[in-house]
């Protein structure tokens, strides 16, 4: 019986894991997808400003375009 529980709980825990990552994953992915975003529209009008800064507050956080 031990041994059926132990088994169990890696499987558990396996999908838990695999799980956790997949979502982790797919935020990542989504964060890359708004920045990028971000960053081509701070840069489409990069001929009228003088200097432009990319900032990222933090790994979760979007980036933040400031024209100088």
């Amino acid at each position: 019986m031990n041994n059926k529980l132990s088994k169990l709980i890696a499987i558990v825990g396996s999908i838990l894991i695999l799980t956790i990552g997949g979502i982790t994953f797919n935020q990542i992915y989504k964060n890359h997808q708004a920045n990028e975003l971000i960053i081509e529209k701070c840069f489409e009008n990069f001929g009228q400003v003088e200097e432009v800064v990319i900032k990222k507050n933090g790994f979760w956080s979007p980036v933040i375009c400031e024209k100088k």
